[in-house]
């Protein structure tokens, strides 16, 4: 399997940043160049003895059969950290590394280990420089070690994300064809049947199990899109958002009887987030306040305030009526495929969560015993007002 993902070159520098790596660590490693890679070899080989002598890795070892291949690339590897300074060639070998070992299906905690030696080998090579070079040289070390670590984690886990998105992907795209042609077909044999019949009736419940299932797919499908997006922050106008998500909802036939009050702090208007996303979020939201809404008495509250004034965030609160949800149900609320509805989907809240997380908010959910459910949204409000705030 081969992993096509580009090198973040502006999240590395920003690792790079936030652990005060910086170029002068880089060249004051550089001034010590020749006695560092004198030991390169010595490197390659004793990390090839040290994994070899693991009964995990040395099933790996014993399939390499390019272990003279292994210890050249190692070595390599090794030299770059000596170029004194952070090149393209530098930030793609090592992002390229952290890929290849999901591509072979390494596990993680063996790269940790690796790090760990590697860290104390280079340390070890440190100590024979002169005691007066020691304390700025293993400082530098240690911070081009945490950030080979950080990049190698996030291109590990931006990895493992995407293989796990591509499986879904897949999934929903092979099973929604199929679906669509039972759908179409059983349709077509409820039509010849005599409408109230029993084989009429069974043929009805097979297509609402049907419609579950395509919408389980779809869910599924914006569900792992949201997961890798990378969201555009920018200032939404939170009213808007409520409103389209609320026009795309016309259709569910609880929004005929429901009476939805939207009471939204006209002292901020905005939020900061990914526009779509928030839509979205907003979305399937609603949609499950208007499912499990008493029928008695329908009703929607939806307001906005200052969460925290300190921290400048607002607070979006969905009120609904209906059965209030019990401890199980307020745990298990936000995990996919979990769901109390007989025709839901269980991806709703657990969307909602991403899209809030991605936009450094949160959400959660509150019982109001005798009387509904509340949904509370937190989100930072837009960067001028924090300012001001």
């Amino acid at each position: 399997m081969k992993l096509d993902i580009p090198v973040p070159f502006e999240r590395l520098a920003w690792f790079r940043e936030k652990l005060g790596l910086e170029e002068e660590h880089m060249n004051r490693l550089g001034g010590f160049r020749e006695t560092f890679l004198a030991e390169k070899d010595r490197f390659a080989d004793s990390l090839f003895q040290y994994f070899f002598e693991i009964p995990e890795t040395r099933t790996i070892l014993d399939h390499e059969r390019r272990s003279r291949e292994l210890k050249r690339v190692w070595a390599y590897w090794y030299e770059l950290l000596f170029k004194g300074s952070f090149t393209a060639e530098m930030l793609t070998y090592l992002w390229r590394s952290g890929v290849r070992h999901v591509e072979i299906n390494l596990d993680k905690r063996f790269i940790n280990l690796a790090y760990a030696f590697i860290r104390k080998f280079l340390q070890d090579v440190g100590r024979t420089l002169d005691n007066s070079q020691h304390e700025a040289v293993f400082v530098a070390l240690d911070r081009l070690i945490d950030f080979c670590l950080l990049t190698e984690t996030h291109a590990y886990v931006t990895a493992i994300s995407q293989c796990d998105i591509e499986v879904v992907k897949g999934l929903s795209h092979q099973v929604r064809n199929p679906l669509t042609i039972i759908g179409g077909n059983i349709l077509r044999l409820q039509r010849k049947m005599k409408p109230g019949s029993p084989v009429s009736r069974t043929y009805e419940t097979i297509l609402m199990e049907n419609r579950r299932l395509e919408n389980m797919v779809r869910d599924a499908g914006v569900y792992s899109e949201l997961f890798q997006l990378e969201p555009i922050l920018s200032d939404v106008r939170l009213e808007t958002a409520i409103l389209l998500a609320l026009k795309k909802l016309q259709g569910m036939e609880e929004m005929k009887t429901a009476r939805i009050q939207v009471k939204l702090d006209p002292a901020f208007p905005h939020v900061q987030g990914d526009s779509t996303a928030l839509e979205t979020m907003f979305y399937y939201l609603l949609q499950n306040s208007l499912e499990a809404l008493d029928p008695m008495n329908p009703v929607i509250i939806i307001s906005s305030g200052v969460a925290d004034t300190e921290e400048a965030y607002t607070q979006v609160e969905i009120f609904n009526t209906g059965k209030s949800p019990d401890s199980e149900e307020l745990l298990n609320a936000f995990v996919p495929f979990y769901s109390t509805k007989p025709h839901g989907t269980g991806f709703g809240l657990a969307i909602a969560q991403i899209v809030a997380r991605k936009s450094l908010g949160d959400v959660m959910l509150e019982s109001v015993p005798g009387e509904g459910t509340r949904c509370i949204v937190r989100l930072p409000i837009r960067h001028s007002l924090r300012e001001e705030l």
